[in-house]
């Protein structure tokens, strides 16, 4: 598919939410985006413990993968190239986050997930660090759904989110993201996922891997959105009382996401 024809059309499609999330992320468009959280997202150890947990559950087949919000799809291109056969198609909200994909057999589709009908399935679906930009349960129910629409019988599902084991501290940091608008909205996920993934008709998920945890400051906070003293005392107050994902530091705060990788197959 044409990556030139196809982002004009859907584009027009975007949600609120979506365009709300993409103008916020300005700066980190195209080859920024894996420059970011100290290169979390294209990090040799943290791609390896993502493949390495998902290849014993796949079918030995040539698979059609659909990789949903994958930026370049640098994760999906190096899970096929280690499979050695099958097709990946991106979908992402970016343009400059595809187009930095230059693999001329990837079909990359730029959409938003809200709105996402490829009227056709694939084997294996995998998302990674994106739900939560869909900020509240009802919304995440919704994409899930769409998600589940788009996979095989008994395809499989591998999600790997950005999460916060305790739901109190994962309501607070969500909450501070939510209250400084020069931040993306976000729903962070807990401990609560199963009954998210339930009401979207899922079975319960099961865990089957982790990669290393993201630690990030007001610094890179600072530098993805601009935000000034004012955001930074926002914050503050909001994830005061947190403890284990969170710090109030002196100049500001600190946070700690965990990187679980969750697998379901569609029944």
């Amino acid at each position: 598919m044409d990556l030139m024809a196809t982002c004009p059309r859907l584009s027009k499609m975007f949600s609120k939410i979506a365009e709300f999330n993409l103008k916020r992320d300005k700066n980190v468009q195209g080859k920024r985006w894996l420059l970011t959280y100290g290169n979390w997202f294209s990090d040799k150890q943290n791609i390896k413990s993502f493949i390495n947990a998902v290849i014993p559950f796949l079918p030995k087949k040539e698979l059609d993968i659909l990789y949903v919000a994958s930026a370049s799809g640098l994760l999906g291109e190096n899970l096929l190239m280690t499979l050695g056969k099958g097709t990946l198609t991106l979908v992402d909200i970016s343009k400059e986050h595809l187009d930095e994909n230059d693999n001329p057999t990837t079909e990359k589709i730029c959409g938003d997930l809200l709105k996402m009908s490829l009227k056709r399935k694939f084997d294996l679906v995998i998302m990674r660090s994106s739900l939560d930009y869909f900020p509240s349960e009802d919304l995440q129910i919704k994409v899930l759904k769409i998600i589940k629409d788009h996979i095989k019988d008994n395809g499989i599902f591998v999600n790997q989110p950005a999460y916060i084991s305790d739901l109190k501290e994962r309501n607070s940091i969500s909450e501070a993201y939510n209250t400084v608008d020069k931040i993306g909205k976000r729903f962070f996920q807990s401990s609560d996922i199963s009954s998210i993934y339930a009401k979207a008709g899922f079975g319960t998920p099961q865990r089957i891997g982790e990669s290393k945890a993201m630690y990030l400051t007001e610094q890179d906070h600072t530098k993805r959105y601009g935000l000034d003293m004012s955001d930074i005392s926002v914050i503050q107050r909001i994830i005061k009382e947190a403890k284990h994902n969170t710090q109030v530091t002196s100049s500001g705060y600190s946070l700690k996401f965990e990187f679980p990788i969750f697998l379901v197959k569609n029944r």
